[in-house]
């Protein structure tokens, strides 16, 4: 199955690299989940508008708070003034702290400047949560069609997973990993692996039969039944593997080199600028220094 060949009633909408931008066309209401970065928003727009086809964009669903998922959101905010934004508690706290905001512009600028584009443009005005979802609450979209929140904390405290009824499509956050075009897999941890295996646990239960993965698309639904388990070997080997280089005494920056020498490569290159990777990769070896140092 092609990753991009999305089930109805989803639309691919995204527009550059960044996250995927997934459109669901129901048949009461229209939901965006995602929205990519900044510097891509023009693409995004006309992505969306064509895909509507004369309809209204009536919600947006935000997985997380990082420029490279929501970075647009200000333009679709601008263009379509009544969508009712939706995401978790912590995206809302987050949206309302300036320092937050400041590091979510200087990364929009940022990736601009990588894929050509003028950096003047980016902004972060008007951001808003409209409708806070926690745990379990469920959007109703129509008679039949509902999103179901899933609470996912691991790559942030406010990532999100959505369920999309009934079709039976779980549109995934970071804290269950990224696949990359090889078919791949690496962990996105900013804040606990243990959270994350928590995440992975609690969505395999779950009642699905196509699996949105952040930065991929459509995972082929042959992988369904093994996808959870992959992730939590794949994030307990790189756990294991930052907490031996730990132990034998290695800098936060002589981790972060080994950490680059199994898990920085040329694909992911193409898709994920190499200063989030960085910044992201410290954080986590930061807190687990702190955390065997207690």
């Amino acid at each position: 199955m092609d990753r991009f060949d999305f089930p109805k009633p989803l639309v691919r909408v995204t527009a550059g690299p960044g996250g995927e931008a997934v459109l669901a066309l129901c048949k009461e209401k229209t939901v965006l989940h995602d929205c990519g970065m900044a510097c891509f928003h023009e693409e995004l727009i006309k992505n969306i508008e064509k895909a509507l086809d004369g309809r209204d964009l009536d919600y947006i669903v935000l997985s997380h708070s990082h420029y490279d998922h929501m970075g647009a959101l200000p333009y679709l905010i601008e263009r379509w003034p009544n969508v009712l934004v939706c995401g978790g508690k912590k995206s809302q706290e987050v949206f309302s702290r300036q320092g937050a905001k400041n590091t979510m512009l200087s990364m929009g600028k940022s990736a601009a400047q990588l894929y050509g584009k003028d950096p003047e443009q980016v902004h972060v005005d008007g951001i808003r949560i409209d409708i806070v979802l926690n745990d379990g609450d469920v959007l109703k979209l129509g008679e039949n069609e509902s999103i179901t929140a899933i609470e996912t904390k691991g790559h942030t405290d406010c990532s999100m997973t959505y369920l999309l009824k009934p079709y039976g499509i779980l549109l995934l956050s970071e804290s269950t990993g990224i696949v990359e075009e090889t078919g791949n897999m690496h962990t996105s941890v900013l804040k606990s692996f243990e959270q994350t295996f928590d995440a992975a646990a609690k969505l395999k239960k779950l009642d699905f039969q196509y699996i949105l993965v952040p930065h991929y698309g459509i995972l082929d639904p042959q992988k369904n039944d093994t996808y959870f388990d992959t992730y939590i070997y794949e994030a307990k080997r790189e756990k294991n593997l930052i907490e031996g280089w730990i132990k034998q005494g290695l800098s936060l920056d002589e981790i972060f080199e080994e950490h680059k020498k199994v898990y920085w490569n040329a694909v992911r290159a193409e898709n994920h600028p190499y200063r989030a990777y960085k910044m992201n990769t410290e954080i986590i070896i930061k807190r687990m220094i702190a955390e065997q140092q207690k």
